[in-house]
């Protein structure tokens, strides 16, 4: 059995490092929820969002919420569960952790370190609390930036993956600055090789962004999932 082991290890080695880190989070998962250690509420489909900061995630989401309606669907954030339990950990205000003004900002870099040790420690921590809380047919994930967000979802669930861009001179307009331990590092690069199912231009083109969300809708409704 050791042997065999071994040379299972060694041929995820050679698979490369992020095939490996997707492989083997997607077994412990799937491990997990036969073993009934994980939340079995199952969306129908999971539609995952990633992009860097000001790429207008939330905008972009909160666009395809409306579309689908809050019946068929609902956002999940990940960063949501880790802010509520940083600001009760460190006595801070979670409202004003949530929103985009200066108060996040203050906090970003310790939160983004604190969050890593956690997520080192149980890399589904704050997923299994996203989906403890879904019971719409849709679920959508509005800040994907991990391999690990990728692997515990589509370990588990039918999913869509999406990827808001825009350039860094659009950022800027949206008041984004380059910011040393926050734009890079994992929880902004994590995700920058990923391969997507759809990219979405969010360059602030209202008709192209609108042609994109019908296009997306579409891909939702045509994996039966409202």
């Amino acid at each position: 059995v050791y042997t065999m082991a071994s040379r299972a290890l060694g041929t995820l080695a050679a698979a490369g490092l992020a095939a490996t880190a997707l492989w083997v989070l997607s077994k412990r998962l799937r491990e997990q929820l036969r073993g009934g250690s994980l939340p079995v509420v199952p969306p129908r489909l999971v539609v995952l969002f990633s992009g860097k900061r000001k790429s207008g995630k939330d905008y972009v989401t909160d666009r395809l919420l409306a579309a689908l309606g809050p019946e068929r669907a609902a956002i999940g954030r990940l960063s949501g569960p880790l802010k509520g339990a940083y600001a009760t950990e460190h006595g801070l205000d979670f409202a004003q952790l949530l929103s985009d003004g200066p108060y996040k900002e203050k906090y970003r870099a310790d939160m983004i370190v604190w969050g890593e040790r956690r997520r080192a420690a149980d890399p589904g921590f704050f997923a299994r609390l996203v989906i403890a809380e879904s019971t719409t047919p849709v679920l959508i994930i509005s800040d994907a930036r991990r391999l690990t967000d990728m692997a515990f979802f589509t370990a588990l669930y039918p999913c869509l993956t999406v990827r808001v861009a825009c350039s860094d001179e659009t950022r800027t307009k949206r008041a984004w600055k380059h910011t040393k331990g926050v734009d890079d590092v994992e929880s902004e690069c994590g995700l920058d090789g990923y391969t997507h199912n759809l990219l979405l231009d969010n360059e602030g083109d209202a008709g192209v962004l609108e042609l994109a969300l019908k296009k997306l809708e579409a891909a939702i409704r045509e994996r039966g999932a409202c």
